[in-house]
């Protein structure tokens, strides 16, 4: 388990700008003028604008750009990559190939626990956790979980949500959520109702990524197998109850989780779930960044990943304006379809369905 993964050695960067001007022959000045037009075209694929990007471009000439600064060693090898519109070549097997991922991030399907100071801290709070949560559901009120769903995709098409609102995580079973925080969007009523898992968030976790959900899953359920959107973000699970027959893997690392007990896997490898026990089994997940990332990695991509989120707010508000035009798009972005699945689940019954009191449950 905590074996970490073969990684491809980091690329080098190049010695210098002008060094490599001389080498290819360039004129410095077209050279500059290209140089400066791709990394133009990095910061408008995060949807940097106005005074953002004076602000990142400013962080990229003093420190990015200084090889000499280990600080933001991980951070150079990353936009080098993105302004050649190359992706790092990881060479992992099961973990995600996209853009967004940072070279130079050490990789264990699970980390060890050792690795991580704080998780006493966490699980000395599952008692109160769980006491807050189960609350909630004998509270009278709607606990606020809401049906997981993802856009539709030419992957995840066949799994379409017969309500027409995304696309189903599951392929048989429940599998519902309930947001705390949610790519820095924070869900207050949700929040009022968990004021010590609030608390225990904002005091326990380091770095904490702003996304924070209860997962809950009805017995019989199977998660398909899919990848997270990065490296940059581990995913700290807080198994709270319900976890007899319940089992995760994570690339070719089986866990069986343990309540109360904190297990931190690398989300973007390949993963799935299946819950075979009967009853509702019940995590609280909190994404950290990478521990590898240093404190100004980490404010350079915040800055990039709020950039994004505002836009993308902004798609789903022009959605929600343009949700009666014949010509709006069925699903427009994730928040879009967060919001709108808000108000599927009417009534908690789910969460008490068991294998016993509903046979069509039990796992074949």
């Amino acid at each position: 388990m905590g074996e970490p993964v073969p990684q491809e050695p980091s690329c080098a960067p190049a010695n210098s700008t002008s060094e490599a001007l001389k080498e290819n022959g360039e004129d410095a000045t077209s050279a500059e003028d290209r140089i400066l037009s791709a990394l133009d075209g990095v910061l408008d694929e995060w949807f940097v604008t106005g005074i953002h990007k004076a602000g990142a471009k400013k962080f990229i000439k003093d420190r990015i750009a200084n090889t000499n600064d280990e600080q933001c060693s991980r951070l150079r090898q990353w936009l080098l990559l993105r302004m050649n519109g190359r992706v790092w070549n990881h060479g992992q097997p099961l973990m995600c190939r996209t853009a967004e991922n940072i070279p130079g991030c050490r990789s264990f399907h699970v980390w060890p626990r050792d690795s991580f100071a704080w998780i006493s801290d966490v699980e000395a709070r599952h008692p109160e956790i769980l006491q807050e949560l189960l609350s909630a559901r004998e509270s009278g009120q709607l606990s606020g979980f809401q049906p997981y769903r993802d856009p539709v995709s030419s992957e995840t098409t066949a799994r379409r949500a017969a309500d027409g609102i995304g696309t189903e995580g599951v392929d048989s079973g429940m599998w519902n959520v309930l947001y705390l925080y949610l790519n820095h969007k924070q869900f207050d009523d949700n929040c009022a109702r968990f004021p010590a898992t609030i608390r225990m968030i904002n005091e326990v976790f380091p770095r904490q990524y702003s996304h924070a959900f209860f997962s809950a899953l009805t017995p019989g359920s199977h998660i398909v197998k899919h990848c997270g959107p990065s490296n940059r973000m581990l995913r700290a699970w807080l198994p709270i109850c319900g976890l007899d027959g319940f089992r995760l893997r994570v690339g070719d690392t089986i866990v069986e989780p343990k309540a109360g007990q904190v297990v931190v896997w690398d989300h973007s490898f390949e993963h799935e779930a299946w819950h075979e026990g009967s009853d509702t089994r019940i995590v609280l997940i909190v994404d950290i960044w990478h521990p590898d990332l240093t404190d100004h990695e980490v404010k350079f991509l915040k800055t990039l990943q709020n950039c994004r989120l505002r836009a993308g707010r902004l798609m789903a508000e022009y959605a929600a304006n343009q949700k009666d035009s014949p010509d709006s798009p069925e699903d427009s972005t994730y928040f879009d379809i967060v919001e709108r699945a808000r108000t599927l689940l009417t009534d908690d019954d789910w969460w008490v369905i068991n294998a016993e009191r509903d046979p069509t449950t039990k796992p074949t």
